[in-house]
Protein backbone atom coordinates (compact mmCIF):
# COMPACT_ATOMS: atom_id res chain seq x y z
CA UNK A 1 0.00 0.00 0.00
CA UNK A 2 1.14 3.61 -1.00
CA UNK A 3 -0.60 6.61 0.88
CA UNK A 4 0.06 9.80 -0.77
CA UNK A 5 -1.57 13.25 -1.61
CA UNK A 6 -4.71 13.23 -3.48
CA UNK A 7 -4.03 13.31 -7.66
CA UNK A 8 -7.09 15.54 -8.57
CA UNK A 9 -6.91 14.02 -11.66
CA UNK A 10 -8.48 10.90 -10.19
CA UNK A 11 -11.78 13.38 -9.12
CA UNK A 12 -13.53 11.03 -12.08
CA UNK A 13 -12.13 7.63 -10.94
CA UNK A 14 -13.73 8.28 -8.05
CA UNK A 15 -16.98 10.24 -9.10
CA UNK A 16 -17.48 6.67 -11.21
CA UNK A 17 -17.50 5.17 -8.15
CA UNK A 18 -19.90 6.84 -6.21
CA UNK A 19 -22.09 7.16 -9.16
CA UNK A 20 -22.50 3.50 -9.04
CA UNK A 21 -23.05 3.01 -5.58
CA UNK A 22 -26.13 5.80 -5.18
CA UNK A 23 -27.58 5.57 -8.70
CA UNK A 24 -30.12 7.97 -9.90
CA UNK A 25 -32.44 7.79 -7.01
CA UNK A 26 -30.03 8.97 -4.81
CA UNK A 27 -28.90 11.49 -7.30
CA UNK A 28 -32.79 12.76 -7.02
CA UNK A 29 -33.35 12.07 -10.75
CA UNK A 30 -30.42 14.00 -12.10
CA UNK A 31 -29.97 13.12 -15.64
CA UNK A 32 -26.23 12.88 -15.19
CA UNK A 33 -25.63 11.38 -12.08
CA UNK A 34 -21.92 10.59 -12.79
CA UNK A 35 -21.63 14.54 -12.78
CA UNK A 36 -23.56 14.63 -9.69
CA UNK A 37 -20.98 12.34 -7.81
CA UNK A 38 -18.27 14.74 -9.28
CA UNK A 39 -19.92 17.77 -7.86
CA UNK A 40 -19.91 15.79 -4.01
CA UNK A 41 -16.19 15.04 -4.52
CA UNK A 42 -15.63 19.06 -5.58
CA UNK A 43 -17.75 20.00 -2.57
CA UNK A 44 -15.92 17.53 -0.36
CA UNK A 45 -12.13 18.80 -0.87
CA UNK A 46 -10.56 21.15 0.61
CA UNK A 47 -6.88 21.24 1.33
CA UNK A 48 -5.02 19.64 -0.62
CA UNK A 49 -2.52 18.90 2.25
CA UNK A 50 -5.52 17.09 4.25
CA UNK A 51 -6.28 15.04 1.11
CA UNK A 52 -4.90 11.42 0.83
CA UNK A 53 -5.22 8.31 -1.38
CA UNK A 54 -3.96 4.68 -1.14
CA UNK A 55 -3.06 2.67 -3.86
CA UNK A 56 -1.58 -0.35 -4.27
CA UNK A 57 1.94 -0.91 -5.39
CA UNK A 58 1.17 -0.67 -9.30
CA UNK A 59 -0.86 2.60 -8.41
CA UNK A 60 -4.32 1.31 -8.88
CA UNK A 61 -6.28 3.71 -6.89
CA UNK A 62 -8.10 1.77 -3.92
CA UNK A 63 -9.11 4.51 -1.34
CA UNK A 64 -9.53 8.30 -0.79
CA UNK A 65 -9.99 9.94 2.54
CA UNK A 66 -10.43 14.31 2.87
CA UNK A 67 -10.54 16.44 6.02
CA UNK A 68 -10.52 19.89 6.70
CA UNK A 69 -10.39 22.82 9.04
CA UNK A 70 -13.37 24.81 9.89
CA UNK A 71 -12.21 27.95 8.00
CA UNK A 72 -11.31 26.46 4.88
CA UNK A 73 -13.15 27.18 1.65
CA UNK A 74 -13.13 25.59 -1.84
CA UNK A 75 -14.32 25.87 -4.92
CA UNK A 76 -17.28 24.25 -5.27
CA UNK A 77 -19.19 26.71 -6.84
CA UNK A 78 -17.51 28.18 -9.34
CA UNK A 79 -17.83 24.39 -10.53
CA UNK A 80 -21.39 24.03 -10.08
CA UNK A 81 -21.69 27.49 -12.19
CA UNK A 82 -19.31 26.08 -15.47
CA UNK A 83 -21.06 22.83 -15.43
CA UNK A 84 -24.91 24.43 -15.60
CA UNK A 85 -23.71 26.18 -18.79
CA UNK A 86 -26.15 24.94 -21.54
CA UNK A 87 -28.04 22.69 -19.36
CA UNK A 88 -32.10 22.88 -19.17
CA UNK A 89 -34.28 24.60 -16.77
CA UNK A 90 -35.06 21.25 -15.06
CA UNK A 91 -31.23 19.82 -14.82
CA UNK A 92 -30.48 23.28 -13.90
CA UNK A 93 -32.84 23.01 -10.99
CA UNK A 94 -32.63 19.34 -10.00
CA UNK A 95 -28.73 20.74 -9.72
CA UNK A 96 -29.14 23.78 -8.25
CA UNK A 97 -31.64 22.29 -5.25
CA UNK A 98 -28.83 19.12 -4.78
CA UNK A 99 -25.87 21.70 -4.32
CA UNK A 100 -28.07 24.24 -1.67
CA UNK A 101 -28.55 20.88 0.37
CA UNK A 102 -24.85 20.23 0.38
CA UNK A 103 -24.03 23.45 1.00
CA UNK A 104 -26.49 23.65 3.84
CA UNK A 105 -26.27 20.88 5.77
CA UNK A 106 -22.02 21.69 5.61
CA UNK A 107 -22.92 25.13 7.19
CA UNK A 108 -25.13 22.91 9.55
CA UNK A 109 -22.28 21.72 10.75
CA UNK A 110 -19.67 24.21 10.67
CA UNK A 111 -21.93 25.93 12.95
CA UNK A 112 -21.24 22.95 15.66
CA UNK A 113 -17.88 23.05 15.30
CA UNK A 114 -15.72 24.46 17.69
CA UNK A 115 -12.59 26.34 16.13
CA UNK A 116 -10.32 23.26 18.25
CA UNK A 117 -12.25 20.71 15.29
CA UNK A 118 -11.86 19.19 12.01
CA UNK A 119 -14.55 17.34 9.82
CA UNK A 120 -13.60 14.29 8.07
CA UNK A 121 -15.23 15.65 4.87
CA UNK A 122 -14.63 12.68 2.35
CA UNK A 123 -13.84 9.06 2.74
CA UNK A 124 -13.94 6.23 -0.53
CA UNK A 125 -12.46 2.54 -0.03
CA UNK A 126 -12.96 -0.59 -1.93
CA UNK A 127 -10.10 -2.52 -0.69
CA UNK A 128 -10.44 -4.05 3.38
CA UNK A 129 -8.00 -2.08 5.31
CA UNK A 130 -7.17 0.83 3.28
CA UNK A 131 -9.40 2.90 4.34
CA UNK A 132 -8.47 2.75 8.38
CA UNK A 133 -4.53 3.24 7.25
CA UNK A 134 -6.03 6.78 5.45
CA UNK A 135 -8.05 7.76 8.58
CA UNK A 136 -5.17 7.17 10.94
CA UNK A 137 -2.86 9.10 8.92
CA UNK A 138 -5.02 12.12 8.63
CA UNK A 139 -5.72 11.46 12.46
CA UNK A 140 -2.00 12.24 12.85
CA UNK A 141 -2.25 15.37 10.93
CA UNK A 142 -5.00 16.69 13.06
CA UNK A 143 -3.67 16.13 16.03
CA UNK A 144 -0.22 17.86 14.61
CA UNK A 145 -2.25 20.96 14.29
CA UNK A 146 -3.50 20.93 17.58
CA UNK A 147 -7.41 19.61 16.44
CA UNK A 148 -8.87 17.95 19.39
CA UNK A 149 -12.64 17.19 18.01
CA UNK A 150 -13.70 15.52 14.73
CA UNK A 151 -17.03 15.67 13.20
CA UNK A 152 -18.40 13.68 10.36
CA UNK A 153 -21.57 14.00 8.19
CA UNK A 154 -23.09 10.49 6.85
CA UNK A 155 -26.08 9.24 5.69
CA UNK A 156 -28.35 6.09 5.22
CA UNK A 157 -26.81 5.24 2.02
CA UNK A 158 -23.58 4.76 3.82
CA UNK A 159 -22.30 2.68 6.60
CA UNK A 160 -23.82 4.77 9.28
CA UNK A 161 -23.91 2.29 12.17
CA UNK A 162 -20.01 1.99 12.41
CA UNK A 163 -20.29 5.60 14.26
CA UNK A 164 -22.97 4.37 16.51
CA UNK A 165 -20.94 1.34 17.19
CA UNK A 166 -17.71 3.19 17.76
CA UNK A 167 -17.93 5.85 20.46
CA UNK A 168 -19.36 8.64 18.07
CA UNK A 169 -22.43 10.98 19.91
CA UNK A 170 -24.71 11.96 17.48
CA UNK A 171 -25.43 15.41 17.17
CA UNK A 172 -27.70 15.68 14.27
CA UNK A 173 -30.35 13.08 12.57
CA UNK A 174 -32.98 14.65 9.70
CA UNK A 175 -35.41 12.96 7.18
CA UNK A 176 -34.49 14.56 3.82
CA UNK A 177 -38.11 14.17 2.12
CA UNK A 178 -36.95 15.72 -1.21
CA UNK A 179 -33.78 12.86 -1.66
CA UNK A 180 -36.67 10.05 0.41
CA UNK A 181 -38.59 7.52 -1.45
CA UNK A 182 -41.61 5.25 0.59
CA UNK A 183 -39.56 2.21 -0.34
CA UNK A 184 -36.01 4.35 0.54
CA UNK A 185 -36.18 6.90 3.44
CA UNK A 186 -33.38 9.32 3.28
CA UNK A 187 -31.54 10.17 6.53
CA UNK A 188 -28.69 12.99 7.24
CA UNK A 189 -26.50 11.66 10.19
CA UNK A 190 -23.71 14.13 11.89
CA UNK A 191 -21.65 12.53 15.01
CA UNK A 192 -18.53 14.00 16.56
CA UNK A 193 -15.58 12.20 18.67
CA UNK A 194 -13.20 13.81 21.13
CA UNK A 195 -9.44 13.16 19.92
CA UNK A 196 -7.16 11.74 22.62
CA UNK A 197 -4.36 10.20 21.13
CA UNK A 198 -3.47 8.68 17.71
CA UNK A 199 -4.53 5.45 18.85
CA UNK A 200 -8.26 6.76 18.66
CA UNK A 201 -9.22 6.00 15.10
CA UNK A 202 -10.44 2.49 14.45
CA UNK A 203 -9.25 0.77 17.68
CA UNK A 204 -11.86 1.14 20.27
Amino acid sequence: MKIEPFDIANIDIVAAILAKMWGKDIANGIEHCFEFSREVVFNMFFDPQLALQACDDDGTLQAVAFARMKDDINTSEQWVENFLVGKDDEERKKVLEATAYLLRTEQELLDLMSEDSAKFSFLLSYKRGYAKALQERLMQMLIDRGVRWTYHITDSTCSWQYFDHHGFERIHEELVERFSTEEKPYYCYMYRKPIFSHAWSLRQ
